[in-house]
């Protein structure tokens, strides 16, 4: 994979994970995301999602 798909397919990972934690208010200041890395915001949608099924179940 060249570095720039590598690249755009980050960017593109970041943006969709932006996008999910705005939508779910699952941050407190949501405008500092774009600051964020790639493991940071996986990390915290990963958080995200285990404290929404843990409040279902």
């Amino acid at each position: 994979m060249h570095v720039n798909q590598l690249r755009r397919a980050v960017e593109n990972r970041k943006k969709q994970l932006i996008q999910a934690l705005r939508d779910h208010s699952a941050v407190p200041e949501t405008e500092r995301l774009n600051e964020w890395t790639l493991s940071e915001l996986e990390r915290e949608w990963s958080n995200y999602q285990r404290s929404m099924h843990e409040e279902i179940g």
